[in-house]
């Protein structure tokens, strides 16, 4: 009681340290009552729901668990207040182990199924049921896939342009993947490597993280390649060069061209514009690949300097007449 009567000075003088004697004595009594009252209300019994822990085992540690397993159950029991109060708060439960038998084939577990491994763990209460109807299970088996990484060249976003010049260099040719299977079975056995930037204007050189295939329990290895390659600028040129005849027949003068020009158009990489030799570029109309039958022909590259790119060349076809004698 004298414990009790501590108590009630000590509240007092905390919430009315100003207050007369009189209300010191009302809240007193009003916190002795209190106290009875919930002393004595923990000698009934009652039905109640609480949280117990949970452990599941698993023998094979080739498997890991790809959701987090669930730790607690909802369960409803009943028992004296005194004894629930210790399973609720007072105390640390030792968990239920769920032993595991298929653990990657087996999806998930029906509440009611615990209610044995639980009750036998219970003492001093008594277990009514388990709330939960079913708790989900997400455990696979680890394996591990290779792939071969490959750049496709045709997918990059270069700025209006502009080239690649420089050979494309990654750091690794493949990479390993290890992780849940499920996850793993989307690895494919080739793995092309996306280059995000657009409109590339200046030589590339990033690290470009490998994916993960929708888990981040899969590990890469390596996590990340570089990328490298140079690019330039190209223009468009185009020049009035004379054409050299080859194979001439007996009556090549009968043989009357329109021009003595042929108009090539071509594109080079701009810091090499006019930085060649006009004389390096050779035309020539082959008389063996014409005829009196014809009025068209085209010239044909006997010699193009290296800073020209053969795919982007075009030469204008060029009229003759046959005028026979």
């Amino acid at each position: 009681m004298k414990r009790i009567e501590k108590i009630g000075d000590w509240l007092s003088n905390i919430f009315l340290p100003h207050s007369n004697d009189t209300i010191k004595v009302v809240v007193l009594c009003i916190v002795t009552a209190t106290t009875f009252w919930f002393f004595n209300a923990l000698n009934d019994n009652y039905s109640t729901r609480i949280s117990y822990p949970i452990k599941f085992t698993y023998s094979d540690s080739s498997l890991v668990v790809v959701e987090e397993l669930p730790k607690k159950v909802s369960i409803n029991v009943s028992g004296g207040g005194w004894n629930l109060l210790r399973k609720t708060f007072w105390f640390t439960i030792t968990p239920v182990e769920v032993p595991l038998e298929d653990p990657v084939n087996q999806n998930y577990i029906l509440g009611n199924s615990l209610y044995t491994l639980i009750a036998d763990q219970m003492n001093e209460i008594q277990l009514n049921f388990v709330e939960n109807d079913t708790l989900r299970i997400e455990i696979d088996s680890i394996r591990t896939a290779n792939s071969k990484l490959l750049l496709d060249s045709t997918k990059f976003s270069l700025a209006d342009g502009y080239r690649i010049i420089s050979p494309i260099k990654k750091s690794h040719d493949s990479a390993a993947f290890s992780g849940p299977e499920r996850f793993i079975n989307k690895v494919p056995n080739e793995l092309s490597i996306e280059i995000k930037e657009e409109n590339i204007s200046s030589n590339y050189s990033e690290d470009i993280y490998l994916p993960t295939f929708g888990s981040s329990l899969v590990n890469r290895n390596p996590v990340e390649i570089t990328v490298s390659f140079e690019v330039a600028k190209f223009i468009q040129q185009e020049l009035m060069l004379p054409f050299e005849k080859i194979n001439l027949p007996e009556d090549s003068n009968s043989y009357m061209f329109s021009d003595s020009l042929a108009r090539i158009s071509f594109k080079i990489q701009e810091n090499l514009a006019g930085n060649f030799n006009l004389d390096s570029i050779q035309l020539v109309v082959d008389f063996k690949q014409i005829s009196a039958s014809d009025s068209i022909t085209k010239p044909i590259l006997a010699s193009v300097p290296s800073q020209l790119k053969d795919l982007d060349i075009k030469i204008d076809s060029i009229q003759y007449q046959y005028i026979r004698e």
